[in-house]
């Protein structure tokens, strides 16, 4: 035993040593029938007394003779320890072979010399691998970028012995969170991996060329890399840097090198033919959109996400994969890979590696060889129940024109006038420009006999949110606020009323009079209709004056029994954005929540949206590129299925989170009753308060959301989820009130209001002829 104060420095000295070996990866190689090797193999012993000594030699021998004549193993036992003889008897059985001297391990070793040792070492390739093929292998040159799936393609490749020269690039060092999926012991933690590997590969085959580039591929070394001492004859891509991957594959594609590259999820692999097709794209052509020289001076992530997901393919990543994407940086801090998936994926790297330097495989693309598909249980997702808005069929003009019929709502009024088709298609114009429910538009208007009728278009309302019609009679609200405005502009009084003895089918009914005077807010509002828009931006926070928020207010209560209050008080606004991103993670756990949110009111492309004319278009949320991408996660069910499995969506509530504390306030407007008047009229008074907002440059962002689910919740008490789930949602209704000191009125429609600039994009409305149609005059 050392005392207390030699075991430091005994430590210190032992660290230092491992330092100096730290980059060591070549064995030491003697063969002692030479003068010079004997020399320093007793160098060697006198200076290294603790070296572990591996002698097998014999039972190599009798293995080699066993592969050199297989028949041996019928004859007689004395027939292969005569074979075995034979070969010692040219000289000192120690001076047999080679020793292979691993100074890393400290483990001195005798061998088969190279030629004998290749014929036992592949012996078992045959006849998958015949001789003449093992034979070309060895002439071949591969190069592997990135040593996670890389160790594991580089060690089977050795394994096979499926090349003749190894190049190996990789400029990071070993974490103890990489033994995930890299195969090596702790004691390996900072040492660089294209030590580890080349070590692990002299371990296996000490007669394998192994270059190593410690420093990772770069700009300087890359043509050395792909060229140096010979051209490779097969590129192997498994680098994180994209940027590499691009400018690897750029040279790859100049010099004629086929490049290999395998994901690590679902199996993906990449084969790029470029020694075959001179003009094939980089990638299949994923990322010819793309800037690629802008790569490297992009600083943060948000930027770089366009880049990294043309390149793994959005879509078809894994469910699994892209939850842990919607996770990244909340709850774990980087992309996952398993030791099965490395491990698999090194396997059929190298099988493809093997067939591509053989000639036996041609083809180029992207292939998957996903085991979840392959082999799995039949998928037991819940299936959402139809809406009662799938039943629905659109009335057309006869359908109205004989409901304003039977109903007796066709009796014009003494003095009314009609309107020309130019005034009937501009207040139409301006009432469609309205606000509704993931852009709806639930309304649809019926000109007869001098009368414009509003009717409920059900076809286009009672989405999952839009219980009992609340969100579209609100949205209609905001609809009829645009036609009265609009109308007065053109100096024309409206004489109106609801019809709610006919809801839900009519709603309104409006005739109209010469000789109105607008007044100064109806002509400032007015002139806000083509300007308002839902904004979703998140910009610093800036603080609103209580003269705007006055203003604002005495604007909403206009309309009897309304009244809005607005929140500034951060940890109030911080408790309103947990209770939000609470119950837009329910939106998504619920089967029929989420099949409505993807497939009726989110259009996944812009082409999607033109066609149908309503939703929300994802390119007009306003979102950075990392959300969007989370967003577009979301239409994977299988994904959002496991995320509610983990208690996850980390990505969604930090987004919810972020939008709510960058806004000046919070606002609600509450009314009396729930009934449909009150919602109509919560909608009129949502739109003056929205206009009003406009004109000062505010922007507004409805989140109705949580008020939506506490209706459910409470009202119809029909909620697939658990008690516990349902008692947070009640008090969360409890909390929000108590916050907005909202006592006997109804929360009906809250939003974030904020400075920013405007959107540059915007919903779609319908074509006027599918929301106004034209009966007798």
């Amino acid at each position: 035993m050392y005392s207390q104060a030699e075991t430091p420095r005994r430590l210190s000295k032992l660290i230092e040593q491992a330092q100096t070996q730290k980059n060591i990866y070549k064995p030491l190689l003697f063969r002692l029938n030479q003068a010079e090797d004997c020399k320093r193999f007793e160098e060697l012993l006198a200076t290294t007394p603790n070296v572990q000594v591996f002698d097998t030699i014999q039972e190599q021998v009798a293995e080699l003779m066993r592969c050199i004549n297989p028949s041996i193993v019928f004859l007689p036992p004395t027939e292969l320890q005569n074979a075995v003889k034979q070969k010692f008897s040219t000289g000192p059985i120690e001076e047999y072979g080679v020793w292979a001297y691993y100074p890393w391990a400290g483990k001195l070793v005798h061998l088969l010399d190279e030629p004998e040792f290749s014929i036992v070492r592949t012996n078992r390739n045959k006849h998958k691998i015949t001789d003449k093929e093992q034979a070309l292998l060895s002439t071949k040159k591969i190069g592997v970028m990135g040593l996670s799936v890389g160790q594991s393609v580089s060690l089977t490749l050795a394994m096979e012995r499926g090349f003749g020269e190894l190049r190996i690039a990789d400029f990071d060092a070993l974490d103890l969170s990489n033994i995930n999926r890299i195969r090596t012991g702790v004691y390996n933690i900072g040492v660089p991996k294209t030590v580890i590997v080349a070590r692990e590969i002299a371990e296996i085959d000490p007669f394998l060329k192994v270059v190593c580039f410690h420093e990772g591929i770069t700009e300087s070394n890359i043509n050395d890399f792909l060229t140096g001492n010979g051209k490779l004859d097969l590129l192997i891509d498994e680098c994180d840097s994209f940027d590499i991957k691009i400018n690897a594959r750029k040279t790859a594609k100049q010099l004629g090198i086929p490049v290999l590259m395998e994901g690590s999820d679902r199996g993906t692999i990449d084969i790029e033919r470029f020694d075959l097709e001179k003009d094939r794209p980089i990638l299949h052509g994923m990322v010819e959109h793309l800037d690629m020289e802008r790569y490297k001076s992009l600083t943060t992530l948000d930027e770089r996400v366009p880049y990294i997901t043309a390149v793994t393919g959005l879509e078809t990543l894994s469910p699994r994969m892209k939850a842990s994407g919607v996770e990244l940086m909340a709850t774990i801090s980087t992309w996952p890979q398993l030791a099965s998936a490395v491990t698999y994926g090194g396997g059929i790297t190298a099988d493809l590696s093997r067939k591509i330097l053989l000639d036996q495989l041609k083809i180029s693309g992207r292939f998957f060889l996903d085991l979840d598909e392959l082999i799995s249980d039949p998928p037991a997702i819940a299936k959402a129940q139809p809406l009662p808005h799938a039943s629905k069929t659109p009335l057309n003009s006869e359908d109205f024109s004989s409901f304003i019929i039977k109903n007796n709502l066709s009796a014009k009024q003494k003095e009314s006038i009609p309107l020309s088709e130019q005034q009937l298609l501009s207040l139409i114009e301006a009432a469609k420009q309205a606000p509704s429910g993931g852009n709806n538009q639930p309304w649809h208007w019926h000109y007869q006999d001098g009368q414009l009728h509003l009717f409920l278009d059900e076809s286009s309302a009672l989405a999952y949110l839009d219980p009992q019609f609340i969100s579209s009679y609100i949205s209609i609200g905001a609809a009829i606020e645009n036609l009265l405005l609009a109308a007065s502009a053109q100096h024309l009084k409206v004489n109106w009323h609801f019809t709610p003895q006919y809801a839900p089918t009519h709603i309104a009914l409006f005739n109209f009079y010469d000789g109105h005077s607008p007044s100064e807010q109806e002509l400032l509002l007015e002139k806000q209709i083509s300007l308002r828009h839902t904004n979703r931006k998140i910009t610093p926070k800036q603080e609103i004056g209580a003269e705007q928020f006055e203003y604002l207010t005495k604007l909403t209560e206009q309309v009897e029994g309304a009244r809005l209050k607005f929140v500034t008080d951060p940890e109030k606004i911080k408790t309103l954005a947990a209770i939000s991103t609470q119950t837009d993670l329910l939106r998504m756990f619920i089967p029929e929540a989420y099949e409505d949110f993807i497939t009726r009111e989110m259009r996944w492309t812009i082409d999607e949206a033109k066609s149908t004319e309503d939703g929300i278009g994802i390119h007009t949320l306003d979102l950075s590129n990392t959300d969007q991408v989370g967003i577009r996660l979301l239409k994977d069910e299988r994904m959002v299925r496991f995320l509610q499995e983990i208690n996850g969506g980390s990505g969604f509530k930090r987004l919810s989170m972020q939008q709510f504390m960058s806004s000046s306030a919070i606002g609600l407007i509450s009314m009396p009753a729930h009934d449909a008047v009150s919602l109509i009229s919560c909608g009129i008074a949502a739109e003056k308060l929205w206009l009003g907002a406009t004109s000062l440059d505010l922007k507004i962002h409805p989140i109705n959301v949580p008020l939506i689910f506490f209706y459910k919740n409470k009202v119809e008490n029909n909620l697939p989820l658990p008690e516990e789930i349902k008692l947070q949602l009640t008090g969360a209704a409890q909390t929000l009130n108590h916050i907005f000191d909202n006592v006997d009125q109804q929360a009906l429609f809250m939003f974030r209001i904020f400075r920013a600039n405007a959107s540059p994009e915007r919903t779609i409305r319908k074509s006027t002829t599918k929301i106004l149609s034209i009966g007798r005059v």
